[in-house]
């Protein structure tokens, strides 16, 4: 059957893992969790059928590497309902043993329950056709989980018959039951082992530990999700009575904190990634490569201060010279020779770059004198109707002005920057060196980074903010029109509980 319409959402069973989905699983759908041994899948796939029970649902659990009695040592520390009449746990192993159709040993399925009576055991061939059929007699079903893929491996060790087991296990969950599915698998296995399920599973959730400062930590991150826009970010895995738990579930720091206000740059992707655009009242930190096109960004800087009736303040950036400031002027009523007449542009000119507006009262040459450029900023408060929106390239500051001399202006910047300024310093940490560079980073509000990878696609990255979608990396496309980029929407608010409400 064609599906026509977007399917329902299932719960998974973790909060913040839904709201990652957009809602939860796609119904009737399977997934696959990947994983190293004690990284949680197990524990994530229990929840996600205990979520169930308490909804309703008619639950299975197929173990393919534990009998029930391990199972339920496994799970005695949550608060599973391993004895609800809703849920059924079958435990499928391979055996050595002898079946009706040969006098031969060979791997048999054998189907162990507990004391309690889930299951009974019998000998049967252990073959796709056969672990069908006994997990047939379980139907109906709204929810299962198969623990794990990596015990069907014992079926053959030609790949394709594993595969088409896994396949027919897929099939037999979505299409005849009518079931999510969630299928664990090991990801010690080689890829001919995961790989049938990564291409023929709806979605694919990886679950994995490293050492951050020598401890322990788990992690989650959603990497295939068919038809879902989901937050392909990284989550940490912590355990509770209930199970599965994500973490962060935000990585800035709440409105009701919030001490500065945005400014949009009229470029949708990047006012959204910022969480309504650059912050106002504070410092932001543009870094750069050295390969990243910044002209269409600075562009719209000096765009959003011209049309907002800022007072433009440049300590220019080879990005930022006459031409370039002209030409983005071009279509508006004004230009640089006007701007300047009116008292709404400064510039102090450390490149030589605007050498031709030397005669010009706003424009300045070149000083190795803190107190200069100090003093300049100070009395560039010219005729603008709003605050001033000074863009300064950092790398100059420190040639010119030496470490101390830059962090002496930044210093200045951070005490005299008033509620309604916006101050945008752009810094290629590489030509600087580290401890200024973080000087820089420390002392912004924002921290945006841009970076150009070796197939020349140009990203840009939100690194720090007191709100938008903080960690997240956007596609930055150039065009022919006005403001000459585009910046790929982070995702929907709705799908991304790091967002700013």
């Amino acid at each position: 059957m064609v599906r026509t319409t977007e399917p329902n959402r299932v719960s998974s069973g973790v909060e913040m893992l839904d709201k990652m989905l957009g809602g939860g699983i796609p119904e009737e759908r399977s997934v696959l969790v990947t994983g190293g041994p004690g990284t949680g899948k197990s524990t994530l796939g229990m929840g996600f059928l205990q979520e169930g029970l308490e909804n309703g649902d008619e639950c299975l659990f197929v173990s393919t590497e534990q009998t029930v009695e391990e199972l339920r040592d496994s799970f005695g520390s949550f608060d599973f309902e391993l004895d609800h009449d809703s849920l059924s746990v079958a435990s499928v192993h391979a055996k050595p043993g002898r079946t009706l159709e040969s006098d031969e040993d060979e791997l048999v399925l054998r189907a162990l329950g507990d004391e309690a009576g889930f299951v009974e055991g019998f000998d049967a061939p252990f073959t796709s056709e056969y672990i069908t059929e006994y997990l047939r007699e379980f139907a109906p079903c709204d929810r299962v989980v198969l623990d794990s893929a990596s015990g069907l491996r014992a079926v053959s060790e030609n790949a394709e018959i594993f595969r088409r087991t896994t396949l027919d296990l897929i099939r037999l969950f979505t299409d005849e039951m009518e079931a999510t599915s969630l299928f664990t698998i090991e990801d010690v296995y080689s890829d001919g082992d995961t790989n049938p399920l990564r291409f023929t599973t709806h979605g694919v959730v990886r679950l994995w530990g490293e050492e951050i400062a020598d401890d322990p930590h788990r992690f989650l991150r959603i990497t295939k999700m068919r038809g879902v826009d989901h937050d392909r970010r990284r989550v940490e895995v912590e355990f509770g009575d209930k199970g599965v738990t994500l973490s962060p579930k935000r990585r800035s720091q709440p409105p009701a904190l919030k001490q500065h206000e945005h400014v949009s740059v009229g470029v949708g992707g990047l006012d959204k990634l910022c969480g309504g655009g650059i912050i106002r009242g504070g410092t932001v930190l543009l870094k750069h490569d050295g390969y990243a096109n910044l002209a269409s960004i600075l562009g719209s800087f000096v765009s959003t201060a011209v049309e907002g009736g800022y007072t433009l303040v440049l300590l220019p950036t080879t990005h930022l010279t006459p031409a370039r400031v002209g030409s983005v002027l071009e279509g508006t009523d004004t230009s640089v020779d006007e701007l300047l007449r009116d008292d709404r542009l400064f510039a102090l000119d450390m490149t030589g770059s605007w050498s031709g507006f030397a005669e010009s009262d706003n424009v300045r040459g070149a000083t190795d004198d803190v107190g200069d450029v100090v003093s300049f900023f100070r009395n560039a408060d010219g005729g603008g109707e709003a605050g001033t929106f000074a863009i300064a390239k950092t790398g100059t500051a420190v040639h010119r002005l030496g470490p101390g001399g830059a962090r002496e202006l930044q210093h200045f910047q951070e005490t005299e920057t008033g509620e309604e300024d916006v101050v945008v310093n752009v810094h290629n940490p590489s030509v600087t060196d580290s401890r200024i560079s973080g000087f820089f980073v420390d002392t912004a509000e924002q921290v945006l980074e841009t970076r150009v990878l070796d197939d020349g696609l140009q990203y840009l990255t939100l690194r720090k903010s007191p709100c938008g979608f903080v960690g997240s990396t956007s596609l930055v496309e150039f065009r022919e029109d006005p403001p000459y980029f585009r910046v790929q929407d982070p995702p929907k608010e709705r799908q991304n509980p790091m967002s700013v409400d």
